[in-house]
């Protein structure tokens, strides 16, 4: 089962959870904070940062990852925006992430030869656009200190006629400012055409220190990939790379067994699949150093990022995951116990509200264990438990 057509159903599941009405985006790429916190894991997030956040403003503000905005906004932010809020849009309930930490998790920025970068949005309700508009932290930045209008510097506005929108996602490529290097934050601004509604993203970036980010590295990042679970034993990964019409250039297909059932193994050992096998992609982290680059797949199952070879500009790449059919789940495969503790070669992960859920990844509920069928999240108070949704779970023993 495809991505597209699991985020087709996703879609429309998404429809019944209890989210705002003007909840709708929030920058991927770079990710922003938000986003990386859900992504981490709401309830129980990994980094230190995301885990101080929740502490000040609860998991909810993760859940609500499109909804950092200001309703009335009309261009008006500076006014609306307070200094040391801006993280939050000026929200109260995002206010964890305001916090001036060390610890937040950043993604590398290592432009094009000619100093461009690709940022997108993730948009799960796209709207007109009148602009989009991108700071940057200025250089002598305190990152100590809550952030302020007057630490940042603007860098680029794009029209809404120029942000490329596909699949729910506003793509445009933009000129870096010159010269970044090492950590900054990188504060954007969505602005619609139809309605004085605005969002707001905090993304906390890092530009290399030896002057790399404006020489040619090769690759461009094309977002994180993400192992949100361990995975049930016979389910099928695919890495399909697609070119601008989306056509298949290459499927590098990876099945999960006893040995590499768990979330961290699986992403390492998909990684070096791609890295062996494709001349467009690779998967890793990306490590430059006197001009040269190499990319190296990491044991991890949150800190390998997917990167696009500069010879294959327009294309894209998705994950397929294919569960494993009811006749197919013979355990280990014959290779003894699992490694993860369980038959299937699965950890034993109680079902609850709010997490989201990967194809193939097993779960307990009311002492069964069921596989997960299709890629959602389990939405608060939308009763989408495992045995009263065989649409997204699979009774499995």
């Amino acid at each position: 089962m495809s991505h597209k057509a699991i985020g087709i159903t996703c879609l429309a599941l998404a429809a019944a959870a209890p989210l705002s009405a003007h909840a709708h985006g929030t920058m991927e790429l770079p990710a922003s904070r938000v986003l990386t916190c859900y992504n981490e894991g709401a309830e129980q997030p990994k980094s230190g940062a995301c885990q101080a956040a929740r502490m000040v403003g609860g998991a909810q503000q993760f859940y609500d990852w499109n909804g950092v905005r200001q309703g009335n906004a009309a261009g008006n932010h500076r006014a609306l925006i307070a200094d040391g809020e801006l993280c939050s849009g000026g929200s109260a309930s995002f206010r964890g992430l305001d916090l001036a930490r060390l610890d937040w998790p950043q993604t590398s920025i290592v432009p094009t030869a000619s100093g461009d970068y690709t940022f997108v949005w993730r948009a799960s309700a796209p709207h007109a656009t009148q602009y989009f508009k991108y700071y940057i932290t200025r250089d002598d930045w305190d990152p100590g200190m809550p952030l302020r209008w007057s630490d940042l510097e603007e860098f680029a506005t794009v029209s809404g006629a120029q942000a490329v929108q596909i699949n729910g996602k506003y793509r445009m490529k933009v000129q870096l400012p010159h010269g970044k290097r090492g950590s900054h934050i990188l504060y954007s601004i969505w602005q619609r055409g139809d309605s004085p509604e605005a969002f707001y993203a905090c993304a906390d970036v890092k530009f290399p220190g030896d002057g790399l980010a404006v020489r040619e590295i090769g690759w461009e990042d094309q977002g994180a990939l993400a192992a949100k679970g361990d995975l049930v034993v016979g389910t099928k990964l695919t890495f399909r790379a697609m070119d601008g019409m989306g056509r298949d250039a290459g499927k590098h297909v990876l099945t999960i067994t006893a040995a590499n059932a768990r979330a961290r193994t699986w992403a390492y050992q998909l990684a070096q699949k791609v890295n062996v096998e494709s001349q467009i992609f690779r998967i890793g982290e990306l490590q430059a150093r006197n001009g040269a680059s190499s990319i190296v797949p990491l044991s991890s199952a949150t800190a390998n990022r997917v990167y696009l070879s500069k010879s294959y500009p327009g294309y894209r790449f998705e994950i397929d995951k294919e569960a494993p059919s009811a006749s197919g789940r013979s355990g280990s495969g014959g290779g003894g116990a699992a490694s993860t503790g369980q038959p299937d070669g699965s950890t034993l992960d109680t079902w609850r509200e709010g997490p989201a859920y990967e194809i193939g990844q097993a779960v307990t509920y009311q002492g069964k264990r069921y596989v997960c069928l299709q890629r959602h999240t389990a939405w608060r108070g939308a009763g989408w438990a495992p045995a009263v949704t065989p649409a997204l779970w699979r009774l499995i023993r």
